[in-house]
């Protein structure tokens, strides 16, 4: 029987050296407001793995407590309890190793994301193949991103709007649930108005809204032809969701209320038709691939994205799972071009309102260490 021939790169261990974490934050080029709070900065947490052959990943998580995520302070606790655990330990796990150490995380769960991420990133570079093979393999070349509309301001945000339909984005999500529900209405259907045919519209309302208010903004908006309402109800109102669903008004995807698997089976129960899926809640890069599976099984489609504003580290991970995965209709969500400033030396950018795929090996960004000790707090 023939053995197989070992590969010097993959016959021996990937062990740990060095396993460090970082709070940043980071200052945002404008305020967004969800569901009444106003965000002027990125609180977010990066990790750094450094191997013994001197190959270093890196990974990212925001802080994004009403979100199902956790904060910054909490992320510092959560990796406290896994950072020793990690030198020594094989990278080239991937995510059986984040799965192994995942228990011991009592708070801060986040963390676990930006780890994952951080691991995936680390081999993809020891075999210098990008993070999209090791995934499951690319599907696209680009991707379409979904610009947020969220300044609070009915003239400003079609400024804005009508600018980036200029630079080639086609596809628009407004916040909700911050103005008057007539105003809110009025400028879905006047982006209809002037934007067109081509354009695509959705609106997310995170938690922002009652039942009453939601099926209100879903009946006023069926001329505008939204293509889903994103969290438009609290998630503990199951009842009001229901409701709201039964209506048949329009397709209702869930964020807020998705923290896990066993949160998207139940809810795709209750009628939902898709979910906004994010590594900093479901374990990064390998948790994102298993729940985008859970949605295709459920006839669901799904929204990949980060929380306002990461930085290219999380956004271009974003870009490869939405390279691999195969229903990713309702939009991919980059948040770095809402930054200031980058930890990157080349931010990701798009080409006529698409981001291309990286073929460079890992997540294919390069972090600037000493931008990263700038903005970091802890």
């Amino acid at each position: 029987m023939l053995k197989p021939m070992a590969h010097p790169l993959t016959s021996q261990p990937l062990k740990i050296r060095r396993a460090d974490g970082f709070g940043l934050r980071l200052p945002m080029k404008k305020p967004v407001l969800m569901a009444g709070v106003r965000l002027e900065f990125s609180e977010n947490w990066l990790i750094r793995l450094e191997t013994d052959n001197g190959v270093v990943g890196w990974g990212e998580a925001s802080s994004a407590p009403n979100h199902g995520g956790s904060t910054v302070a909490d992320m510092q606790q959560g990796w406290a309890q896994v950072q020793s655990s990690l030198v020594g330990a094989d990278a080239m796990r991937l995510g059986g190793l984040t799965h192994q150490l995942s228990p011991k995380v009592k708070v801060g769960k986040s963390v676990m994301g930006a780890l994952d991420m951080a691991l995936y990133d680390l081999v993809g570079r020891h075999l210098g193949v990008p993070a999209h093979v090791l995934l499951g393999g690319q599907r696209r070349d680009a991707v379409a991103p979904l610009w947020l509309l969220g300044t609070g301001k009915r003239d400003t945000d079609l400024i804005e709007a009508q600018q980036r339909f200029a630079e080639g984005y086609r596809f628009f999500k407004l916040k909700v649930g911050v103005r008057p529900l007539a105003e809110e209405i009025e400028m879905a259907l006047t982006l209809r108005s002037i934007l067109g045919a081509d354009l695509r519209l959705c609106a997310d309302a995170n938690m922002g809204m009652n039942a009453d208010q939601a099926i209100a903004y879903a009946s006023g908006v069926q001329e505008a032809r939204l293509e889903f309402f994103e969290q438009p109800l609290p998630r503990e109102d199951l009842d009001g969701l229901r409701r709201l669903i039964a209506t048949g008004l329009i397709d209702v995807g869930l964020d807020e209320s998705i923290t896990s698997v066993q949160d998207l089976i139940a809810h795709a129960a209750l009628g939902a038709a898709g979910g906004s899926l994010k590594t900093l809640k479901l374990g990064g890069m390998s948790g994102v691939v298993a729940a985008a599976q859970v949605c295709e099984a459920h006839g669901q489609r799904i929204n990949l994205a980060g929380k306002i504003a990461e930085t290219s580290i999380a956004s271009a991970a974003v870009i490869h799972l939405a390279a691999v995965l195969p229903n990713v209709d309702w939009g991919v969500s980059p948040s770095q071009a809402y930054l200031v400033e980058d930890v990157t030396d080349q931010p990701l950018s798009e080409q006529d309102g698409r981001y291309p795929v990286s073929q460079a090996p890992g997540l294919g960004v390069q972090v600037n260490e000493a931008v990263v000790s700038r903005f970091a707090f802890c």
